[in-house]
């Protein structure tokens, strides 16, 4: 049990029908959760990762789907400050942790966003904090470092092998954690684009080779320009550009993947009309003659070991850009907007 008494309420950031996040987040007491039972643990929150699928929950749910009070958010770090009897056996009393709330917590209406919350260490994924990050950083490098790995399954890229990769927006949350992973995984050559404010950081991830998307418009014509004579053997597009898929022949190889997992670039609507184009459009019909793979991962407690493990190595890394205040989550959910975040946003909901 917890070691002093909670508060009969708690503060959290919830909404209760859909639109956006100035209209309809709002601060609300909410009950704190009862004790925890069988295999969960009472986690009292000290960051939360924001993120842009935050947003997009709250505008593309419908109203008759969105349950009153809830919670948006899915990465986390925070204090155990009880557990049930089966919870998982390293996160005892008094451990910092981190991780991730399962899927299905999106349709049930609770999140991050809380000051306190209790979690099943079954179906969560969650992990002892390593000496090697802070808890603002450990809130946030869950779902992009694990998504790192499972790309490579997705994508069907081998580990540690002489493979060469081209990472589309190797500056953002889950494109500056992949080049990371590629190059820990063993990749020959890791080639990022990003805006020119951004190469000096994605080199210092790893990238062998950084191009200013911008300055080298039309980005397609430009690689197969640079790569057509060596192709790549795969390609991550973060940021779901269509054209650039389109043109993926010209320096992407015979028989490889175009992984997409972004929908910056044309938004949600238009991108789910893009995946099934790409996927079921016949290139002897027209269609463009490389696999194309949309991937939407989910970290499991495996994954997050092995990520723990990496870190502790010195091998992966996240960048924070900006720690916002409890109080202002809608300043942070302006900016995650912009799509234009170096690494990640972070809320600071209790701190170290």
């Amino acid at each position: 049990m917890a070691s002093a008494p909670l508060p009969p309420a708690m503060k959290a950031w919830t909404f209760s029908k859909s639109g956006p996040h100035r209209k309809v987040l709002q601060l609300t007491n909410l009950p704190t959760p009862r004790p925890p039972t069988g295999s969960q643990v009472l986690i009292k929150v000290a960051y939360v990762g924001v993120s842009p699928s935050d947003t997009k929950l709250m505008n593309l749910f419908p109203s008759i789907f969105v349950r009153a009070n809830s919670t948006p958010g899915a990465e986390f770090s925070g204090t155990v400050l009880a557990r049930g009897p089966d919870a998982q056996e390293d996160l005892q009393v008094g451990i910092k942790t981190f991780g991730m709330l399962p899927r299905e917590s999106h349709f049930r209406g609770y999140g991050t966003y809380c000051e306190y919350i209790c979690l099943d260490t079954k179906t969560s994924a969650l992990a002892v904090v390593p000496g090697a990050l802070t808890m603002a950083e450990a809130s946030v490098i869950g779902a992009g470092g694990v998504m790192a790995f499972l790309i490579h399954k997705y994508g069907k890229v081998p580990e540690h092998n002489d493979y060469r990769i081209l990472v589309n927006g190797a500056s953002g949350g889950c494109g500056s954690m992949f080049v990371q992973a590629a190059v820990a995984l063993g990749a020959k050559e890791v080639v990022g684009t990003c805006s020119a404010p951004n190469v000096e950081m994605a080199k210092s991830l790893g990238a062998s080779r950084v191009i200013d998307y911008r300055a080298n418009a039309p980005l397609h014509q430009y690689l197969a320009k640079e790569f057509g004579d060596r192709p790549f053997d795969f390609v991550l597009d973060t940021v779901g550009a269509q054209d650039l898929y389109r043109n993926s022949k010209g320096f992407l190889k015979e028989g490889s993947i175009f992984l997409n997992i972004g929908d910056y670039m044309h938004g949600t609507y238009w991108t789910l009309w893009y995946i099934f184009v790409n996927m079921f459009w016949p290139a002897w019909f027209g269609g463009t003659p490389r696999k194309y793979v949309f991937f939407s991962g989910y970290p499991d407690h495996a994954s997050l070991e092995r990520l723990v493990g990496f870190v502790k190595e010195g091998k992966m890394k996240v960048n924070v850009e900006k720690v916002f205040a409890w109080e202002d989550v809608l300043d942070a959910l302006d900016l995650i907007n912009t799509k234009r975040v170096r690494g990640k946003i972070v809320l600071k909901v209790g701190g170290d």
